[in-house]
């Protein structure tokens, strides 16, 4: 539920915060009409405006730009007594009086919502846009229903999935709705940190520790007390890292580089990585005791070709987004646009799809998108039919299925769980029609082999 609000002295910002930790809202602050204008037009469908109304804006003011903005929603104003006179009978426009005690404003703008009928909704199992996070496709409200199970209590959380598929979204909305949330969310991206400079960025280093340390530095580890930890990609840490970042789990304490004092931490910890982190263990490269650390909560953010339903609402939601930002009216997609966009495979997941918007959205030199302003490349419109497995025509149906399934099959890396959701059969099922493939013709299954045994968790 995307929530804008007008307030530019941040007046409305804590109670306001504490509301939508509480529903799940998406909230975007703005300090003038015109910001407010932009926001409606980024963010699309907008359940609730809210408004502080201060000096200089007026009340008249604000009721001539509402009348030309077309919002799905009603408008919440707060502001002095008799204030209010300049809104006349604007239809979805409710007054508040500002109450004298600060502390008064949450619970009153609570019965406002009451009123509205939009109080007390949960956060999970809605469609739309939440945290950022964009999609109505059971896999994304699955992910969006055990975030909201998970944040509330301490538990290290590790997020799997591909690079582009929103991770650190993940990790943020998981810190949003968290006890920490007023505290600081900190994020380490492994891959942007040459590794001899890893741990003096993880635990700090003290002056002349090592060449070039001509000052003392505070590492993550100190930046993140109280708050959240994201360390992204994780396995880009070598080995003796990894021990060192177990111990720091194990214990709550670090010691920085070319230090001898241990130095207390309390934080959350949130990993992430796009490599198969159990196959990395059965191959040496990452430390079964610290993966069990770190997975307490495992959550898989699934790529964008195994939830192409959420390909139509991420493309709206981009081009209002990229409309505002690069000040152009949205345009129209036309529908085989649309139809291109959507059967194609995006490697690079939701991040491929805004850059390519954005992308469109700039090349575009009329009201419309066609295919031809797609920065796809060549052999785009061959594509097309990446993640939708081919047939052969002329094969039995029995044969058929079987081909069905193994491309289906492929088309996930051979990851079983995924390709029987796909497939909307029971992973058992899955299992007993492959096991009948493998004694027709144990050829056909040879390929599949390796993915096979990664189903098993750490070779068991």
């Amino acid at each position: 539920m995307n929530v804008l609000i007008l307030d530019d002295q941040l007046g409305l910002s804590v109670p306001v915060r504490r509301l939508a930790s509480l529903r799940g809202w998406q909230t975007h602050f703005v300090g003038s009409l015109h910001e407010l204008e932009l926001a409606v037009h980024a963010h699309g469908r907008t359940a609730l405006v809210l408004v502080n109304l201060q000096p200089p804006l007026t009340a008249w003011e604000l009721g001539q730009r509402l009348r030309g903005l077309a919002l799905d929603g009603p408008v919440v104003v707060l502001s002095e007594a008799g204030c209010e006179d300049g809104l006349g009978e604007l239809p979805g426009v409710v007054w508040l009086e500002r109450p004298s005690d600060e502390a008064e404003v949450e619970p009153r703008l609570e019965r406002a919502l009451s009123r509205l009928g939009l109080a007390g909704q949960p956060a999970a199992g809605r469609a739309g846009s939440q945290h950022g996070i964009v999609g109505q496709s059971p896999q994304v409200v699955e992910v969006l229903a055990k975030v909201e199970k998970v944040a509330p209590g301490d538990a290290n959380v590790c997020i799997s999935g591909e690079s582009g598929t929103g991770k650190d979204l993940i990790a943020r909305a998981i810190h949003a709705q968290s006890a920490r949330r007023d505290r600081p969310l900190v994020t380490l991206d492994c891959t942007a940190i040459p590794e001899g400079l890893m741990e003096s960025h993880l635990f700090g280093h003290v002056r002349g520790s090592f060449t070039g340390a001509v000052d003392h530095r505070t590492g993550f580890f100190a930046l993140a007390h109280t708050g959240t930890l994201f360390i992204d990609e994780i396995s880009e840490l070598n080995l003796p890292l990894q021990a060192k970042l177990l111990r720091v789990i194990q214990t709550r304490e670090f010691i920085k580089v070319g230090g001898n004092k241990p130095t207390h931490t309390d934080i959350r910890l949130i990993t992430a990585s796009n490599k198969d982190l159990r196959r990395a263990v059965r191959e040496g490269t990452f430390r079964e005791d610290l993966y069990y650390r770190i997975a307490v909560v495992m959550i898989e953010m699934p790529p964008l070709r195994e939830r192409r339903g959420d390909i139509a609402p991420l493309v709206e939601h981009f081009l209002r987004k990229f409309s505002a930002a690069h000040h152009k009216r949205v345009p129209r997609l036309l529908p085989r646009a649309l139809e291109l966009l959507t059967g194609y495979g995006w490697p690079g997941n939701v991040r491929q799809l805004e850059n390519c918007i954005e992308q469109a959205i700039v090349l575009c030199e009329n009201d419309t998108i066609d295919v031809d302003v797609l920065p796809l490349g060549e052999g785009a419109q061959k594509r097309r039919g990446e993640g939708r497995p081919g047939l052969t025509p002329g094969l039995t149906l029995r044969a058929l299925e079987q081909q069905y399934i193994l491309q289906t099959l492929e088309s996930v890396s051979g990851n079983r769980t995924q390709a029987a959701r796909l497939l909307g059969i029971s992973l058992r099922c899955l299992q007993y029609k492959l096991k009948a493939y493998r004694q027709e013709g144990p050829e056909a299954l040879a390929q599949y082999s390796r993915a096979a045994e990664d189903q098993h968790p750490l070779g068991v």
